[in-house]
């Protein structure tokens, strides 16, 4: 049912489009703030993407220029294996 016309219902009206409107204001200085936290992580995070990525270019480098050294053998590599049967 609507409200009458009168002085206390426009007050009320009133009351409550300013209450939005606040509401409103401090959403978006909050939204504003959080955006300019995660632009902040946002480069934090590329600056350690390209730290690690330079670091694994030095890396793979350093593994091309070495030589492999030759490692002895342990175990003669031989086929010699005896086989026997298990009943059960």
């Amino acid at each position: 049912m609507p409200r009458n016309n009168s002085e206390a219902s426009k007050q009320l009206e009133l009351y409550k489009l300013i209450t939005e409107k606040q509401r409103i204001k401090q959403e978006l200085a909050f939204i504003e703030q959080r955006k300019g936290l995660l632009t902040q992580r946002l480069t934090t995070l590329q600056t350690e993407i390209d730290t690690i990525d330079h670091n694994i270019k030095q890396l793979r480098n350093a593994e091309s220029r070495v030589t492999p050294v030759a490692r002895p053998k342990i175990f003669a590599e031989t086929n010699s294996y005896r086989s026997f049967d298990i009943e059960y």
